[in-house]
């Protein structure tokens, strides 16, 4: 992102206010990545692409050395710059709690395969739950098992009754954040009581104390607390700008008493260029899933080749920007609004510019099919295609309402 200072011989140049919602702006200039910048995003090209740098293990002083390429830039050879307003901007969700193996497990609701379901999440949180009926033809081998109980102890879970149980956490090798939810009932016989572990939920239903009836629904519940982990706090949480970069950690603030996560919401474009909000929570491969700040989920890869995965175009070259390999921002290949095309897991594919000195802004999925019909980018499928990002979309209206102001 462009610095306020240009050198000499800088020409500003004006942008239509369609390109964008709110103030974007453009200065044409020199400069291009640092030497710092250029590093960072070979290093994640060079992974994306399945060639591997030498050094495949993000540690500390790789992650000080991406978080220093930031979106602001030094003037290098030529290019342009794109410059959103309210590019970062710091967002407080609810959290929501339940138990994995006897602990607490702190997660959100974001979507919801289920219409009646989201509307009853966004009703008891106040915040926008996305209808997601694409969650539902989520693979088996790629959900977390979920027990809801309908009735017992009066509680804060779901449905007012005691907090859900769930069979894995970030961290085991069959997490996912995508829920398939089992009603657990209590039968009139039955004494209830608190169940904290899916061990327990199993024994009630074997000695015939619990019936328990699965369900097609799935919810996108990523966790951001769990025993002995959280997603990633930024270094830089109580100083996020335009300008900070995109990687090293997507959480600003976890506050379990008041129940509320602050994360980065990153501004982008839907398919028809109206600005849409998004956070980062998981992704696979590892690489770019530890880069981001965000937990490593292999069974998303199960998602790759199925209509769960959605379309998500990002630039590995051409216009700096907000992006997160420091290009332009990225363009969706659905929004909320459309639920019979939308989901939460974005299947990556990279825009590369053939020639980067004559790039273009592009806002919405046209102006990318009039570059490919031009023959002036090239499209290719991240990481072999397998890379894929969960990353709920949020409309301004929401990002707005639930905007964090300290204290």
């Amino acid at each position: 992102m462009v610095s306020s200072k240009t050198k000499k011989g800088v020409v500003a140049s004006a942008i239509a206010a369609s390109i964008l919602i709110t103030a974007v702006v453009v200065v044409l200039s020199a400069p291009l990545a640092s030497r710092q910048q250029e590093t960072a995003t070979t290093a994640l090209q060079q992974q994306q692409t399945g060639n591997p740098t030498d050094n495949t293990t993000t540690t500390a002083a790789d992650n000080k050395s991406v978080s220093a390429a930031s979106n602001a830039t030094v003037a290098d050879k030529a290019g342009s710059v794109l410059k959103l307003s309210r590019a970062s901007v710091p967002i407080d969700i609810p959290l929501e709690k339940g138990y994995h193996d006897g602990k607490d497990l702190f997660f959100i609701a974001t979507d919801v395969s289920d219409q009646d379901v989201a509307a009853q999440l966004t009703n008891e949180s106040g915040f926008q739950v996305n209808f997601a009926p694409l969650l539902a033809k989520t693979p088996q081998d790629a959900r977390n098992q979920a027990y809801f109980f309908t009735n017992g102890i009066e509680g804060n879970g779901t449905f007012g009754f005691q907090l859900p149980v769930v069979t894995s956490k970030p961290g085991d090798g069959d997490y996912s954040p995508l829920w398939q939810v089992n009603m657990a009932s209590w039968k009139e016989t039955a004494t209830p009581r608190e169940l904290t572990s899916v061990q327990q939920v199993m024994d009630a239903q074997n000695s015939g104390q619990l019936d328990i009836m699965a369900t097609d629904i799935i919810v996108n519940h990523p966790a951001i607390k769990w025993d002995g982990g959280s997603l990633k706090i930024r270094d830089d949480r109580n100083s996020i700008t335009d300008d900070s970069s995109y990687v090293g950690g997507q959480i600003l603030g976890i506050d379990t008493e008041k129940m509320l996560v602050t994360m980065v919401a990153h501004r982008g474009w839907r398919p028809d260029g109206k600005t849409i909000y998004y956070v980062v929570t998981d992704a696979t491969p590892e690489m770019p899933a530890t880069m981001m700040g965000v937990a490593s989920v292999p069974a998303e890869e199960k998602l790759a080749r199925t209509p769960v995965a959605v379309d998500l175009f990002q630039f590995e070259n051409g216009i700096k920007g907000s992006g997160p390999m420091g290009f332009q921002a990225g363009i969706g290949g659905a929004n909320p609004d459309d639920s019979t095309k939308y989901s939460p897991m974005w299947k990556i594919s990279f825009i590369k510019w053939k020639d980067p000195s004559q790039a273009r802004v592009l806002e919405n999925l046209g102006d990318i099919n009039a570059m490919v019909a031009g023959d002036s980018i090239t499209l290719a499928p991240a990481m072999e295609g397998k890379h894929v990002v969960n990353c709920p979309f949020f409309s301004e209206e929401t990002v707005s309402r639930h905007m964090h102001k300290e204290g």
